[in-house]
């Protein structure tokens, strides 16, 4: 599965913890998150864990993205 495949099931998820159990499932690689997080531009320590750029990764793209969408939800004129 490509950095790309990953990223667009991950955006399309409805929840944080559906993402989290979906990246820990696969067998997906530390190198190929950091790929990920690269090609994003999120920064990551250098020494973090798997788990540590996972939720990284995660929050910081799906998370944004359904804080947003729960923000314009309420949002009338």
């Amino acid at each position: 599965m490509t950095s790309d495949e990953i990223y667009k099931r991950i955006i399309v998820m409805d929840s944080v913890k559906s993402a989290n159990a979906f990246m820990k499932d696969n067998n997906i690689s530390k190198s190929d998150i950091g790929k990920l997080c690269k090609k994003y531009d999120i920064f990551v320590d250098p020494k973090a864990t798997k788990e540590e750029l996972i939720n990284r990764f995660i929050s910081l793209t799906l998370g944004e993205k359904l804080k947003k969408k729960s923000a314009n939800k309420y949002k009338t004129k």
